[in-house]
């Protein structure tokens, strides 16, 4: 058993958890994310785990769960040199904009600018820096964080961008992957998420009809 890799998961799952209830609370009118925060940023491990998590979660044969690793780790490397344009540190802030942005948009068939994408970075930055979750995770909870937005975010987006030349079918696979996604980051109903020209909002009665769906 690899106790460590156990661990990081474990840690990882509760840390996006409290961050992704903080987050529905935020959008859903309870939080003001008009004060500008300093970027969320955390050094990069010397050895990355969010693969290993990742593949670790998938059925298959141990060459399977390999090579979903080594995909992993090539999204990871992607995002850092091509969308964090190899900037030294990573952005937590910039990686959750990122992530949630890619599957909204895979979902709802956006395109999203670059001042959305901004927007949305501002608002992960109030919720996610002025969480208690944040300030308690030490480097490798912030680290296995940001690896998990990164890799999923360019994985959706990049199989997105295939799938549009590949028929029906392989968009509803896009899509149902990045609906568990934000379910598994947010803990909210993504057909109430929003995309404006004030960032992320939620359609209150969308959240409404989940809440009494869940209840019956």
């Amino acid at each position: 058993m690899n106790t460590t890799s156990d661990n990081n998961q474990l840690l990882a799952q509760d840390f996006a958890k409290r961050l992704g209830e903080a987050l529905g609370k935020a959008l859903a009118g309870f939080g003001d994310a008009d004060a500008d925060l300093p970027a969320l940023t955390v050094e990069p491990a010397a050895e990355p785990s969010a693969p290993a998590i990742l593949a670790k979660a998938h059925p298959g044969s141990p060459k399977a769960r390999r090579d979903k690793a080594q995909l992993y780790t090539r999204c990871l490397a992607h995002y850092r040199e091509k969308v964090q344009a190899a900037m030294p540190t990573d952005d937590i802030g910039a990686a959750a904009a990122y992530f949630v942005l890619a599957n909204l948009a895979a979902l709802q068939n956006l395109d999203v600018t670059e001042p959305q994408l901004a927007l949305v970075e501002r608002q992960m930055r109030h919720v996610i820096g002025r969480h208690e979750a944040w300030h308690a995770a030490d480097a490798r909870e912030r680290q296995c964080f940001f690896e998990q937005l990164a890799v999923l975010g360019v994985l959706v987006g990049e199989s997105q961008a295939q799938a549009r030349g590949q028929g029906a079918a392989a968009l509803a696979n896009v899509r149902r992957a990045a609906r568990g996604y934000l379910v598994q980051l947010l803990g909210l109903n993504p057909d109430a998420l929003r995309l404006t020209d004030r960032g992320l909002a939620l359609e209150p009665q969308l959240v409404a009809d989940a809440v009494v769906a869940e209840l019956r």
